[in-house]
C-alpha cells in the first residue's frame, strides 16, 4: 500500500542529514519542538546572511589574475633590461691616474693601500680604521672630489669590460651604443635597455626621450638573442678588491625600473652562460581597474610617485625602502640613488653607519614596508645553463 504524505515526511525527517528536522519526532512535547525549530530557521537564516556578506566581499575585492600567456608573438614583447657588473670594481689602472689628479692635502697614504674601504659601499667588510677612513676623505676632499666621483672615476669601465656584443646581426665592439654605466647598489654596472645612465661621471639620471626595444621577428628564436663577451681583467684589479670571488653578476628587470638584483645570477670566470628567459605579465581587468586601489590591493604606476625615482614601481618602492633606512640612520643619501646632489650624498666617512644599517636590513621583512604590488608589469624570470671555457683544450675537436 503506498505511504501517505505524513508517513513519507516523518520518514524523511527521520532519516535526513540535516539532523534537527529527526528531533521533531524524538521530542514530541510543544518546548521541544519550539526549540528546535528556532535553532533551524536561525542556522538557515545565517546560512543566506553568510552567504550574502561572502558575495559582497567578492564584489568589492575581484580576483587579481596573473596570466602567463606562451603563445604571445616574441615581437610584441619588449626586451628585457639587463644589467652587467664587473667583480673588479677598482682597476689598478684608474688607480694610478687617479694619483696622478691629487695635487692637495696631506698625500703621505698610500692610496693603493687604503681605497678599499670604498667597497663598504657595496659590500660587507670587517673592522674599520677610522684614521684610514678620515685621512682619505680629507685628501679627496682636498682636491675637489666627491665620493661619488671617485667612485666612477676608478671602477671598470664598460668599454674596457665588455669586449664584443653581436646584436640583432651586427657586432658591436666594446658594445658601443648598446650599453651605459649605471651605478647601483652592488656597484658600477653596465646596464641594456633602461632609463637610468651613470651621466658625466657625477650621478645617476634618467634618459630623455628614452625608446624601448622590441624584438624584431627576424631575430627571434633560440640563439638569435644578444651575446656579449665580457672580461673583469683580474691584472688590472687593487690586491683584495675583487667582489663576488671574480664572478659577474648578471640582473634582469623592466626597462622603467632601477637595477637590482632581486632576479641576478652569478656568471664565475672562464665560463659560457646562456640565459633562458621567462616573461610574466601581469595585468588587471576593466572592473578592477575601476576599484579604489584600497580595494584592488595593487598600484598603477600614475596613481603614485616613488620619491627620487618617479612613477610607481613595487621594486623600486621596497629600494626606497632601504634607502630611507640608511638616510635615516647615517643622514645621507645613498651614492646611486638617481640625481643626488653631492652635498646630501653619503661620504667616506658614513661607510661605518652604512654597514651597520645593513647589517640590520638582513632581517627586513617585506611587510615591514609599504609597497603594493603593481597592477600591471612585466617580471623576468631567467634560467641560466653553464660551460667550461677551460674545458675546450680538452675535446677532441676544439669547435
Amino acid at each position: 500500500m503506498p505511504a501517505n504524505s505524513k508517513d513519507l515526511l516523518r520518514k524523511f525527517c527521520m532519516e535526513s542529514s540535516f539532523l534537527g528536522l529527526k528531533y521533531f519526532y524524538l521530542y514530541p512535547d510543544l518546548l521541544s519542538r519550539c526549540y528546535w525549530g528556532i535553532s533551524l530557521i536561525s542556522t538557515f537564516f545565517a546560512a543566506l546572511v553568510l552567504s550574502w556578506l561572502l558575495y559582497c566581499r567578492f564584489l568589492e575585492m575581484p580576483t587579481r589574475i596573473t596570466i602567463e600567456n606562451q603563445y604571445e608573438p616574441v615581437e610584441n614583447l619588449p626586451y628585457p633590461s639587463i644589467a652587467l657588473c664587473s667583480p673588479n670594481q677598482i682597476t689598478l689602472s684608474a688607480l694610478k691616474h687617479f694619483n696622478r689628479t691629487l695635487v692637495e692635502g696631506n698625500r703621505t697614504i698610500d692610496f693603493q693601500i687604503a681605497c678599499p674601504v670604498l667597497l663598504g659601499f657595496y659590500e660587507f667588510l670587517g673592522d674599520f680604521d677610522q684614521g684610514v677612513i678620515s685621512h682619505v676623505e680629507a685628501l679627496i676632499e682636498a682636491n675637489r672630489y666627491h665620493a661619488i666621483d671617485v667612485m666612477g672615476m676608478i671602477a671598470q669601465k664598460c668599454e674596457d669590460f665588455l669586449i664584443l656584443c653581436l646584436f640583432e646581426g651586427k657586432a658591436y665592439p666594446h658594445c658601443n651604443t648598446l650599453f651605459s654605466p649605471v651605478l647601483t647598489k652592488v656597484g658600477m654596472c653596465c646596464v641594456f635597455n633602461n632609463v637610468y645612465q651613470f651621466r658625466h661621471n657625477k650621478r645617476n639620471e634618467k634618459t630623455k626621450d628614452f625608446k624601448l626595444r622590441r624584438i624584431p621577428e627576424k631575430f627571434a628564436g633560440i640563439g638569435r638573442g644578444l651575446k656579449v663577451v665580457a672580461d673583469y681583467n683580474p691584472d688590472d684589479a687593487v690586491d683584495g678588491t675583487v667582489v663576488n670571488a671574480g664572478a659577474t653578476r648578471v640582473m634582469i628587470m623592466e626597462s622603467s625600473e632601477f637595477p637590482s638584483e632581486d632576479e641576478s645570477n652569478l656568471v664565475r670566470p672562464y665560463t659560457e652562460s646562456f640565459h633562458i628567459i621567462h616573461p610574466t605579465y601581469t595585468y588587471c581587468s576593466e572592473d578592477v581597474k575601476a576599484l579604489p586601489s584600497y580595494s584592488r590591493k595593487c598600484l598603477f604606476e600614475h596613481e603614485m610617485r616613488v620619491r627620487h625615482f618617479g612613477e610607481y614601481g613595487s621594486n623600486d618602492c621596497s629600494l626606497l625602502c632601504h634607502i630611507d633606512q640608511i638616510e635615516r640612520h647615517c643622514h645621507c643619501l645613498m651614492h646611486y640613488v638617481p640625481f643626488v646632489r653631492h652635498d646630501r650624498a653619503c661620504n667616506i666617512s658614513s661607510i661605518p653607519c652604512i654597514t651597520a644599517v645593513k647589517v640590520q636590513l638582513t632581517n627586513w621583512h617585506e611587510d615591514d614596508c609599504d609597497c603594493p604590488r603593481d597592477c600591471e608589469s612585466i617580471n623576468y624570470r631567467s634560467v641560466m645553463m653553464l660551460g667550461n671555457l677551460n674545458a675546450l683544450e680538452q675535446l677532441v675537436e676544439n669547435p
